[in-house]
């Protein structure tokens, strides 16, 4: 009961700023032009959020390709942020174990690429660097140790386990949205937390890759005991989307299912994928997909590494009777295009083909993705889906939550708690 008048407020608060991600900047960004295929995963795990723990012997696979294709001396660091992704006032040595610049030193060249390149790939932790806090961190990547010089950055997490997370995904009660939409249902046991503050923790979920729309509420439904319910019948809601579009390019010379044209006449081959068109009215089928995720892999019995080359592909989104969208951005997205709606996934209109083009530079492997149709003026999150894929109650998608948790005194936010949950396990 000692926490009551604070959920009080809480509750009043989290009319306003509930289930919204909040403004956060985006620390996924390429800097350099000659850098290509940028991964970060947990080791074993290249489709999982970039996570490791902070007291398990777990790591992260970094890579990355240079169409330089000779060695640069690359150096890397990690900075410790807040649960938004922005600076912090706190020292290096307050949060890293060890030296905070360390050189990449493990590389090799292609070898039968037609595309030339050298391959670049590092762990974290390691012996040289690791972290002393949890809390969301941005992996910097440069040239000749000169910080200032970035060629890319990429996110990563850092979980503790001090509150027990219970997760699961259900119908929304809203009838209008329960066949449509997921909703996510949380319990938070923070009896391990001293001298706990409600006020200081926040939920933030993510589904799929989907940084740039991630749902967050800073107040409980209710407390049972030491038990925080996230259990409101308007929160955390996402919608269900469809199983997730697919373009094998395993092989650059055999045309799989997707694949409408290979040309091979110029110095790197052109792929064109056959046009993809609405699904919004289309019966939901199920099947295996990657979530908006990707491998890099071949059907050639090649080292994918160093040894797949690249190809441009030609993507083409057919809009009903050939007309572009009024006052809205067509993007395709997934982690094909770092998640990020900008222009560099925004679907262009050819006014004499009546169609959405875009081409990308991608590396042998398996892809998959999905259109967002974004309104310019009065974007909503919930509508993303709806005109190009979908939305499904059935889709089968992955959720990450993190449980955020300011400690008075703190410059950071720990994760005290990460449970990840699929939309299927509850079936």
């Amino acid at each position: 009961m000692r926490y009551l008048s604070v959920l009080i407020s809480l509750v009043i608060l989290s009319v306003l700023f509930s289930n919204t991600g909040f403004a956060q900047s985006n620390p996924d960004k390429v800097y350099a032009s000659e850098i290509h295929s940028v991964l970060i995963h947990p080791f074993g795990k290249p489709l999982a959020l970039p996570v490791i723990n902070l007291n398990a012997a777990n790591a992260l696979l970094i890579s990355f390709d240079d169409f330089k294709a000779q060695y640069q001396d690359y150096y890397y660091s990690v900075e410790l942020v807040d649960s938004a992704w922005n600076p912090i006032d706190v020292n290096d040595f307050d949060y890293i174990k060890g030296f905070n610049q360390n050189k990449i030193t493990d590389f090799s060249a292609s070898s039968i690429a037609v595309q030339k390149y050298f391959h670049y790939q590092f762990s974290f932790p390691n012996s040289y660097c690791s972290p002393k806090l949890s809390g969301n961190y941005i992996l910097k990547v440069y040239r000749d140790g000169n910080k200032r010089d970035l060629i890319f950055t990429r996110r990563f997490f850092v979980t503790e386990d001090i509150v027990s997370v219970a997760a699961s995904v259900h119908e929304p009660f809203d009838g209008e949205l329960s066949r449509s939409h997921q909703k996510i249902k949380i319990s938070v046991d923070v009896k391990a937390i001293p001298s706990f503050q409600p006020d200081q923790l926040k939920v933030k979920v993510i589904q799929n890759f989907r940084y740039n729309s991630p749902q967050t509420v800073t107040a409980p439904s209710f407390l049972r005991n030491t038990v925080l319910e996230f259990n409101n019948e308007s929160e955390l809601i996402f919608p269900g989307g469809n199983e997730a579009r697919w373009l094998d390019i395993q092989s650059l010379k055999l045309k799989s299912d997707r694949i409408a044209e290979i040309d091979a006449k110029g110095a790197l081959a052109t792929i064109i994928v056959k046009p993809d068109v609405s699904r919004s009215n289309m019966m939901y089928a199920s099947f295996n997909d990657l979530n908006g995720g990707y491998l890099i892999m071949n059907t050639e019995s090649l080292q994918s590494e160093n040894q797949n080359d690249y190809a441009r592909v030609l993507f083409t989104y057919l809009p009903k009777d050939q007309i572009p969208f009024l006052d809205q951005r067509l993007y395709l997205t997934g982690a094909i295009t770092n998640n990020d709606l900008s222009t560099e996934s925004e679907m262009l209109f050819d006014t004499k083909l009546g169609v959405y083009q875009k081409t990308l530079l991608l590396k042998q492997g398996y892809y998959s993705y999905n259109y967002i149709l974004r309104d310019r003026s009065n974007p909503n999150e919930m509508d993303d889906y709806m005109d190009t894929e979908g939305n499904h109650w059935e889709t089968e998608n992955n959720y990450g939550v993190f449980i955020y948790y300011h400690a008075p005194g703190t410059r950071y936010d720990q994760i005290v708690g990460f449970s990840s949950i699929n939309s299927k396990q509850n079936w």
